[in-house]
């Protein structure tokens, strides 16, 4: 039977991990931690308060709250606030170029860029005027350091910064400020705690200064002290904060100097919101998932309006394994802040994990599109053409586009080799894993990748570089396995076990490996402790299953696979892989079933049609088998596996015309498949076309040079031509391959036996089947064929009795018996033999007088 176990499921390539991480400031905390303030020592005019005053219905805020983010308002209302403000003359000197960097800072779509540069530049000049008439107001330097700050002018925000501690050495705010750009832009985690700890000085309440102390420590790696800095900040706080609010209640008494209530309040709660975000992305760090969806919770509570804390629960979800709640998150968080890459990728990977591989492309090119420069979604988009959709070229395209945008993208190397061992072209892959390797190991060596500090903590960089060197060595030792290259295969597992002797998937590789090269002991040592590395883990069970599938051991691989579903009873694949096994154990109804799951979880899994398909073909359901496969070439035209399969319901059906094109049809497009040529050449030798199916062998072997079972074929087809010596040395090349291959022995039997020359050697290939499988019918034939022909008759009649013993309607054995006992005097008991084989197989007759008896 044609079916093999499918691959094991590749996982995205880049793992989830929450918003926040590549933030290059946390502008949106509120005035004292980096962004925008609002002005101060710029008292605005009373006649323009006044005009304000009048513009703004009962209970709504002013157009100055919303364009500076007092109200936590959207992108588009912010612009339309700052408009009015600027155009309507309700600001003026340091105010006013707030308002112009508030919307320079907004901006989205077509030329924003263009619009954003050209509102910082006037804020600029507005700030350089008000500092030439006010050389000695800190405030102004610290407003224009802002302005620097914002538009990525570094150097100049930090002497603004530094004037203004000069001028107002008690006020923490430029202290606070210079340490977000010394660590944002300089990369000075140092000299940023130093001056966070200079404010802290001054007031040890200072929120933004525990809160960006937390977050310099957490880019140290040092989570616990971040999370204890996030922590004694919200201590600070308020016990209980109501939500940022849109409506802020006007108070005629309160001036634009000072506050109103509510928007002290909303202060305070875009501060909580803040911190309690960066608290829940360390508890991320720390994998305390809970802590970190209770930390986001918090901080959508007090602003809901912020996309940021709804991809961090999200991907706080998604490890939780709550990938619905995932995905619900990840679509508000988009909904809020609409163009977010980063949070398309990540729900473009609950997708891709729940099967729906529709959501998971749409979401990958969404977030490619969003950052053309960035290879990760490529990397993923390509996984999942590949995995699920069968869209190779497409995964391919994907991996090479990547690879342009960073050669040095050992993901996209490996996903790529994946993908040409998929294609059955284990060489194109075993030079992508040999590149990944070579990469990975360029920064670091395999002792240093291996290292841990005094702490005994890995640094997460070299961690990273170790299991993506370790994921290399095992995707190339499984090609060598493809290769039958048993020996290169556990040199590669065990160089990914020397990175991380903990990684269960190398073991189970080497286990596999061990498996083909009969060293059970050894083997089942490994694929045991894959298992106990890996305990609860349906992966580890799923893997073993197809390690004792690739050698025929059904029970065991169907137990395996079983286990993985227990654990796992979402997974598509391990129904499908389950399936494919009870095919083979011809539970074929159960089979369907299985494929029935599958696509239950995921209807357009192109592989459960195919196998679904196939397993109708074997029930002769021909329209139900077709359907089948028909849907999946819809799903993915011109899909080879497909086609493949196809020809093989078709073989069934007896549409050999049919059969040969879809065959001819697939190798078109998998050129490199040994499995379609060897399929081919088997109905090609059925229809008695020889010469093709030799031509076939001939592909099939260049491609896979060590399978022992296509020398086998090769050497029936020539057999079957009357090649004899051909099929001898055919014969012969099997039996190097695997010294134990009883049909390669039997064949070469018969074939001597024909021939006539090496009658000891057919009859030592023989007695050589019959150690290995006792009772052979095949052997006690041949057997009886040699004796006919050496003229020893009772002993061919005892051979053909020992064969039809074992089945009594063997035409071979009956006419054989025959002859021997026409030539042994017994004329007519032999006559009644060959009269009996005659009625069973018509041509049996002239099969004798072909071996040259009769």
């Amino acid at each position: 039977m044609a079916a093999t176990p499918l691959a094991a499921q590749q996982r995205p390539a880049s793992q989830p991990a929450p918003a926040g991480q590549a933030q290059t400031a946390p502008a949106q905390a509120g005035p004292a931690q980096t962004g925008p303030t609002k002005p101060q020592g710029q008292a605005a005019q009373p006649a323009q308060q006044t005009a304000a005053r009048k513009a703004r219905k009962p209970g709504e805020p002013s157009e100055t709250d919303v364009c500076y983010g007092m109200t936590g308002a959207s992108a588009e209302g912010k612009i339309e606030a700052c408009t009015d403000v600027i155009d309507n003359g309700l600001a003026s000197g340091g105010a006013l170029a707030l308002a112009y960097l508030h919307r320079g800072m907004s901006w989205k779509g077509p030329d924003s860029d263009k619009r954003s540069k050209s509102d910082f530049r006037t804020a600029v000049r507005m700030y350089n005027d008000a500092v030439m008439a006010q050389p000695l107001n800190p405030h102004l330097y610290i407003q224009r350091g802002v302005v620097h700050q914002t538009i990525g002018e570094a150097d100049r925000a930090i002497i603004d910064y530094s004037d203004a501690i000069r001028l107002a050495p008690r006020d923490t705010l430029p202290l606070i400020n210079r340490g977000v750009v010394l660590y944002t832009r300089k990369d000075n985690n140092e000299g940023a705690i130093a001056d966070f700890n200079a404010a802290l000085k001054i007031n040890n309440k200072e929120i933004s200064a525990w809160t960006n102390r937390g977050i310099v420590y957490r880019k140290k790696g040092d989570v616990n002290q971040a999370i204890a800095d996030f922590t004694t900040a919200i201590k600070i706080l308020p016990e209980k904060i109501e939500p940022v609010s849109l409506t802020i209640v006007p108070d005629s008494v309160t001036s634009q100097l000072a506050k109103s209530p509510q928007q002290e309040a909303n202060r305070i709660a875009l501060q909580a919101a803040f911190v309690h975000f960066q608290r829940g992305l360390a508890w991320y760090d720390k994998n305390d998932y809970d802590k970190a969806i209770a930390d986001f919770s918090e901080s959508i509570r007090l602003n809901p309006r912020d996309g940021s804390p709804w991809v961090g629960r999200g991907a706080s979800y998604m490890y939780k394994n709550d990938l619905k709640q995932a995905i619900a998150d990840f679509t508000e968080s988009i909904r809020l802040a609409p163009g977010q890459a980063f949070a398309h990728m990540q729900r473009g990977i609950a997708y891709h994990r729940i099967g729906d591989s529709d959501n998971a492309l749409a979401d990958y090119t969404a977030a490619h599109e969003l950052t053309p420069k960035d290879p990760n979604p490529l990397v993923n988009r390509g996984i999942v053409y590949y995995t699920k959709k069968g869209k190779f070229e497409e995964a391919v395209a994907d991996f090479d586009l990547a690879l342009k945008l960073n050669p040095k993208e050992v993901n996209a190397l490996i996903n790529r080799g994946v993908t040409w061992r998929q294609r059955n072209d284990p060489d194109r892959a075993i030079t992508d894993f040999t590149e990944a390797v070579r990469l990975g190991l360029q920064t670091s060596e395999i002792l240093k990748l291996t290292q841990k500090d005094k702490d005994g903590k890995k640094d997460p960089a070299a961690a990273q570089t170790a299991d993506q060197v370790a994921n290399a060595y095992y995707q190339r030792g499984m090609a060598m396995i493809d290769k039958q290259e048993y020996e290169a295969a556990v040199k590669d597992f065990e160089a990914a076990l020397e990175i991380n002797d903990k990684e269960p998937r190398a073991y189970l590789g080497r286990g596999a490996t061990y498996l083909k090269m009969d060293k059970t002991e050894q083997a089942v040592a490994d694929l045991d402790r894959a298992i106990q590395l890996a305990p609860g883990m349906a992966f580890a069970y799923f893997e073993r299953g197809a390690a004792y599938h690739r050698i025929d051991n059904y029970d065991k691989a169907i137990a395996d696979y079983t286990a993985s579903i227990e654990i796992d009873p979402k997974e598509p694949l391990a129904y499908i892989n389950r399936g494919m096994s009870k095919i083979f154990k011809d539970r074929i109804d159960e089979a369907i079933a299985d494929f029935d799951a599958a696509l239950k979880i995921s209807p357009d899994d192109i592989n459960g049609l195919i196998q679904r398909g196939f397993a109708y073909g074997l029930k002769k359901d021909y329209p139900r088998a077709l359907a089948d496969i028909d849907d999946a070439l819809r799903l993915s035209p011109g899909n080879p596996t497909a086609l493949y399969y196809r020809a093989q319901v078709m073989a069934f059906r007896g549409d050999a015309g049919r059969a040969i094109e879809d065959y001819t049809q697939a190798v078109k497009t998998d050129q490199k498949n040994p499995r379609i040529y060897a399929s081919r050449a088997n109905l090609y030798s059925n229809l008695g076309e020889y010469e093709n199916a030799i031509e076939d062998l001939d592909q099939a072997i260049r491609l896979r040079p060590r399978d022992a079972n296509l020398y086998l074929n090769r050497g029936i087809a020539y057999f079957n031509k009357s090649d004899y010596a051909k099929a001898v040395s055919d014969y012969d090349e099997a039996l190097k391959l695997d010294p134990k291959m009883s049909p390669a022995l039997n064949n070469r039997c018969l074939t001597r036996a024909v021939m006539g020359s090496n009658l000891e050697g057919a009859l030592a290939d023989c007695n050589e089947v019959l150690k290995l499988v006792p009772n052979d019918p095949y052997a006690h034939d041949n057997i009886g064929l040699i004796n006919l022909k050496m003229k020893q008759y009772d002993k061919a009649i005892a051979q053909y009795n020992l064969s039809l013993k074992a089945d009594p309607d063997r035409a071979r054995a009956l006419y054989g018996r025959g002859l021997a006992r026409a030539r042994n005097g017994q004329g007519p008991a032999g006559i009644s033999d060959m009269s009996t084989a005659s009625g069973i197989q018509p041509n049996i007759a002239e099969e004798f007088k072909r071996y040259g008896v009769n």
